[in-house]
């Protein structure tokens, strides 16, 4: 059966708790598999280490028949956190470029990657997430400016392998939950907080948004009649044609 894959961090590991992911596998029930294949606390260096692995990246990428539809790939949320899961901002760039080529070569998705850089983080939600569970606020490690600088890094990659291959979509999630003071604005706490549980992870009104901004770029993208579910049949005949016509 043809899956779409999603690759990415806790933000995709809990895809199905926000709702993003789970939206996505509504979408295309009985059309393709939506395999989840989030890593929660994983930085870029951690996956690429596994998919330099033959072994290990059979683990991560799926080995089942069926061609993929499309990826959707979510990473730096903990890149630009303190150590020990902090990566340098050029290797961040890096890693993301070889995750993509070693996804291009070992998955060929039909409508290529869409990239989804890291939010925007609530700083003062938290620092209280961490408060209530009884961390030390300090070992927080990000910041909204830090986070800032990995979307942009993801944006410039996406753009980049766009115009040499055509298959990755960017979509911006500061954009998406800032508008278009993204790229501007310091941080001040405001309504786009509450799309947010802890600060970091979306909540179930975030993972709605990040949902309708992944679909309206399906929609969008160039190979969208090629991927989207109303132009795939149904895996297996309906079931009138089992019962001669009568419902």
């Amino acid at each position: 059966m043809q899956y779409v894959l999603l690759l990415g961090d806790s933000l995709t590991q809990q895809g199905y708790e926000s709702g993003w992911a789970s939206r996505l596998s509504e979408r295309y029930v009985r059309r393709a598999d939506v395999i989840n294949r989030g890593l929660s606390g994983y930085n870029t260096r951690w996956v690429l280490d596994i998919l330099k692995d033959d072994a290990r990246r059979q683990q991560l990428l799926p080995t089942q028949p069926g061609k993929a539809l499309f990826v959707t790939l979510m990473l730096g949320s903990n890149d630009c956190a303190g150590f020990p899961q902090h990566v340098p901002l050029d290797e961040y760039g890096a890693n993301l470029r070889a995750i993509i080529d070693t996804v291009r070569k070992h998955v060929c998705p039909v409508g290529g990657i869409f990239l989804l850089s890291p939010p925007p983080l609530d700083e003062k939600g938290r620092l209280q997430w961490l408060r209530d569970v009884g961390c030390d606020p300090n070992s927080c490690g990000r910041s909204f400016e830090s986070m800032r600088r990995y979307r942009d890094a993801s944006l410039r990659v996406g753009a980049e392998e766009y115009e040499e291959h055509g298959d990755v979509f960017t979509v911006d999630l500061y954009r998406v939950f800032l508008g278009r003071s993204a790229d501007t604005v310091p941080y001040v706490e405001g309504s786009w907080c509450e799309y947010f549980s802890d600060g970091l992870h979306f909540n179930e009104n975030g993972g709605r948004v990040v949902f309708e901004a992944l679909w309206c770029a399906i929609e969008k993208s160039v190979k969208a009649s090629h991927i989207l579910p109303d132009r795939l049949p149904y895996v297996l005949p309906p079931h009138e044609t089992l019962v001669g016509g009568s419902s």
